[in-house]
């Protein structure tokens, strides 16, 4: 009976188990060395599962680098000088020999011989109602030519770039607290549908304000979808795969970007392009039946009779029989069933050591 007590009472919690206050017992605690290889380990089920987390990853890959196109800059030429603009016929008459791009000091030279600066020259540049882009990304129009982001609307291409980035960052701190507290399952398919109410309206704004605002809930939800299957994938893994299963979700994201010129290319057209990244993701609305929620998520949590109906599903997909238990997992599940769930605020995380270690060994890496 000692011997039985040391081996369930000195194993602590593994990692994903984020319930430190927890009294439950020792078995279900020990996730990878008890609960999932009593479900088959690394089962034909979770691989499947696995491939069907990869597949969102190649949209990611568009969503992620397709400022790149959207907000490329292009070759500008004025066609139309503002009508009020004055210019001296010696100007006029030195501005075919000083135009070329081998001309540059020659210009400034001149500009300075008759009392102007180099900024004034760039000014007068600048003082266009009408331009001609050409763009080298295989898009005819993007944000940029749409609008005429150059001279002084060329800010607003940074504040636009600038927006999906800090949207992902919010996502990823909200969503994290989320889907901790809430589950995976939930916040994958709120960000699914909220990037696709968002991704697709991108494509009609109508102005850039407009257009910002909306990429950086396109980011905010694309975290979320980014975090949710990063989890998912690891939480379906035994230690030994989980590096091997997020590098080729990452291979599958380069490859994504790898594809966007092409996809850029037969598209032609910006808004067409925000389309085209972001409807395939109505694909993952059917996750809504095919994921189950985290196993190891609903044991740290204490939710045990969901946790017996998932249990039950994945032995049932990767056929095994839940009556040969010989560490009697079943019946220490039995025993918890009347327990109440019990979620930890991620404040009583910060006291965890493996949470720091952890933390240290990514800002070593970083």
């Amino acid at each position: 009976m000692a011997v039985v007590q040391l081996d369930t009472g000195d194993h602590q919690p593994e990692n994903g188990f984020v319930s430190p206050e927890t009294t439950s017992p020792g078995l279900l605690t020990r996730i990878d060395g008890s609960v999932l290889p009593f479900l088959g380990g690394f089962g034909k089920y979770q691989k499947q599962l696995i491939v069907l987390t990869w597949i969102p990853a190649l949209f990611i890959g568009f969503s992620q680098f397709s400022d790149n196109f959207l907000l490329a800059q292009p070759n500008n030429t004025c066609v139309q000088p503002l009508a009020n603009l004055t210019i001296t016929n010696q100007t006029v008459g030195h501005s075919s020999l000083l135009d070329g791009p081998k001309n540059i000091s020659a210009r400034l030279a001149y500009s300075h011989a008759n009392g102007s600066t180099h900024n004034d020259t760039i000014n007068t540049q600048c003082r266009c109602s009408e331009w001609t882009f050409e763009l080298h990304t295989g898009l005819v129009q993007n944000v940029v030519t749409k609008w005429s982001l150059v001279c002084d609307s060329a800010w607003k291409v940074h504040i636009a770039k600038f927006s999906l980035l800090v949207g992902s960052i919010f996502g990823y701190l909200v969503f994290g607290i989320l889907a901790d507290w809430f589950g995976r399952h939930p916040v994958l398919i709120i960000s699914v549908l909220f990037m696709l109410v968002f991704g697709l309206t991108v494509a009609f704004s109508i102005n850039v304000p407009m257009f910002s605002t909306l990429r950086f809930f396109e980011g905010f939800c694309l975290a979320g979808i980014t975090l949710s299957l990063y989890v998912l994938r690891i939480e379906l893994c035994l230690p030994g795969w989980r590096f091997s299963m997020t590098m080729v979700a990452s291979f599958v994201v380069l490859g994504g970007q790898l594809l966007m010129p092409g996809v850029a290319y037969l598209c032609r057209d910006w808004q067409v392009l925000q389309a085209v990244i972001i409807c395939p993701l109505l694909l993952m609305l059917s996750y809504i039946w095919i994921f189950p929620e985290s196993l190891r998520w609903l044991l740290a949590t204490q939710q045990y009779c969901r946790s017996k109906w998932i249990m039950g599903h994945i032995a049932e997909k990767n056929r095994v029989n839940m009556e040969l238990d010989t560490d009697n997992i079943l019946t220490e599940l039995q025993r918890a069933l009347q327990k109440k769930p019990k979620k930890t605020c991620i404040v009583k995380m910060v006291g965890t050591r493996n949470l720091w270690k952890n933390i240290v060994v990514l800002c070593v890496n970083s």
